[in-house]
């Protein structure tokens, strides 16, 4: 089953990690359904099993990491869905069918179960006038204290039902990605501390987020200072994920973890009657993360889009260990 312990080692041996690729994505590519307001955590109610299937399905292809279907399922989430009063009983099940896939198919192997604590679902600040996304305009606003509350409940769900770390997931401003950073840290578990990055032509470096005007490296010290255990890039296109290596690296020494998008339009009910082909093919991905190790990136994987075809070649071609 393998314990954190046990990764700390791994990575302080240079060894290269393997995640699991999209969550969302995935169960789509499944044909679950995904409700925007709730992302891929109504599956928990309506198809749990096809969940199980898919974390099983991941573990098959070799990773040592599965990340719970828990990214959007926050009380502020389930709510809207007419599933708050499930918060507590959604987000241990997220838990126990990645517990139960690991159980059937990893043997031997050691595969660590990481929980997702987003800020998806918080409508404040400049998302309040995003509105070029029907669902994030139909959300009320959370005020600070509630979103705080939410985050610190799920996080503390997760860490009860049996994580080995937390992935502080923030899409959102620097002040988003404090407070789930510091909800996951309040816990006791190891955090990994999330950047959405993306690149604008008006911009001289990433951004962070999908609104802000704030640069990868404004407040990156203050955040890599409350205590993760290692910088992740995620749910960013290859080229911004590349693009903030340089910049992380400035500042942090520690592990650097890598897990882009495909950056697909077709990810919400919006486009679901449309088909789009995904721009990043298998064999790029692969050629891609492999260019992001030799330059020192130790944990690598895959976010929306990046789905078991992308991550299937990739555990053939990855090196056991960072080069020298």
């Amino acid at each position: 089953m393998g314990s954190y312990t046990d990764l700390e080692q791994r990575l302080r041996d240079r060894e290269v990690i393997l995640l699991d690729g999209a969550i969302g994505t995935q169960l789509q590519s499944l044909g679950v359904p995904i409700a925007t307001d709730a992302w891929a955590a109504a599956a928990l109610e309506s198809h749990p099993f096809t969940v199980q299937h898919m974390h099983e399905s991941y573990i098959k292809a070799g990773v040592d990491v599965i990340t719970v279907n828990s990214y959007a399922s926050a009380r502020q989430n389930l709510e809207r869905i007419g599933l708050g009063e499930k918060t507590r009983e959604l987000n241990l099940r997220a838990v126990m069918l990645a517990e139960a896939a690991r159980d059937k198919c990893a043997g031997e192997r050691p595969v660590l179960i990481a929980g997702s604590v987003s800020n998806y679902g918080m409508r404040a600040g400049a998302e309040a006038h995003w509105t070029d996304y029907p669902e994030v305009a139909r959300w009320s606003e959370t005020s600070d204290a509630q979103a705080r509350a939410n985050l610190e409940e799920q996080a503390t769900i997760l860490a009860e039902s049996g994580v080995d770390f937390l992935l502080a997931e923030s899409t959102g401003s620097t002040t988003q990605r404090r407070w789930v950073i510091e909800a996951c840290l309040a816990t006791g578990l190891p955090v990994w501390m999330g950047y959405r990055c993306r690149l604008e032509d008006s911009a001289a470096q990433p951004l962070v987020g999908y609104l802000s005007d704030e640069t990868l490296s404004e407040n990156f010290a203050a955040i890599a200072a409350l205590g993760g255990s290692v910088v992740t890039v995620f749910h960013s296109t290859p080229e911004a994920t590349a693009a903030a290596l340089p910049i992380i690296r400035e500042t942090w020494s520690g592990p650097i973890a890598f897990y882009p998008e495909a950056d697909r339009p077709d990810y919400v009910q919006r486009h679901k009657d449309k088909k789009f082909e995904t721009r990043v093919s298998p064999d790029d991905f692969v050629a891609w993360t492999l260019a992001q190790v030799e330059q020192g990136v130790q944990v690598v994987g895959g976010c929306c889009g990046i789905e078991l075809e992308h991550i299937r070649p990739l555990r053939e071609a990855l090196p056991k260990y960072l080069p020298h």
